[in-house]
């Protein structure tokens, strides 16, 4: 989906409503979400970044908590796209888990971690984002469910041994993805990419 059509408050043009880039106006969100924190922008700002009318943005999202809910969707649909495509090519269960350790070790570095993740920026100022809470509460525990069915799927290919706990384990390394970008965005995370996340695997030992 290139473009979605929204009425534009401020210039209408023969009574037909403007056409928008929903694409781009979502990833310019996105970026001042991940950069500054769900508290830390404003419609302004979003019209700023966007060239979006603050009508427009209103009509098509309600408010502030409208934009974040869409823009975390697009977020997420837009990591789990890549995070498949890295995960498929992975031969077991613990091979798996070890590419999506990476593949947060790298997006905590350089820019990208500098930037910070945008689920992390909710959840820092979840109790501001009414409705949209649930939203994040929701994916947090997909991705629980994700790592629960990794471990699981490594117990039963043998790359995980059979005495781990998959419940605990899957806490524990959700803990350590969400932290990581927390780092990565504050300092560097780690010079020693390989044996963070070796040191990480032990875990499933």
């Amino acid at each position: 989906m290139k473009s979605l059509s929204h009425a534009d408050t401020a210039q209408p043009s023969r009574g037909r409503p403007r056409v928008f880039d929903e694409e781009k106006f979502l990833d310019g969100a996105i970026t001042l979400f991940r950069s500054r924190g769900f508290s830390g922008v404003s419609i302004t700002d979003i019209t700023a970044a966007t060239g979006l009318t603050t009508g427009s943005i209103y009509k098509a999202y309600q408010d502030k908590e409208g934009v974040f809910a869409r823009a975390l969707e697009r977020y997420v649909s837009l990591r789990e796209e890549s995070l498949k495509l890295r995960l498929e090519k992975a031969a077991n269960g613990k091979a798996k888990i070890a590419e999506l350790l990476r593949d947060y070790a790298e997006l905590s570095q350089g820019r990208d971690g500098k930037l910070g993740c945008m689920v992390v920026a909710g959840v820092t100022h979840i109790d501001q984002l009414g409705a949209v809470a649930g939203n994040l509460e929701g994916q947090l525990a997909r991705r629980k469910a994700a790592l629960e069915a990794l471990i699981e799927l490594g117990k039963q290919d043998g790359s995980v041994a059979m005495t781990t706990n998959v419940h605990a384990a899957a806490e524990v390394i959700l803990a350590l993805l969400q932290g990581m970008r927390v780092i990565g965005k504050a300092s560097t995370l780690t010079n020693d990419g390989d044996g963070f996340v070796a040191q990480a695997l032990k875990l499933l030992e």
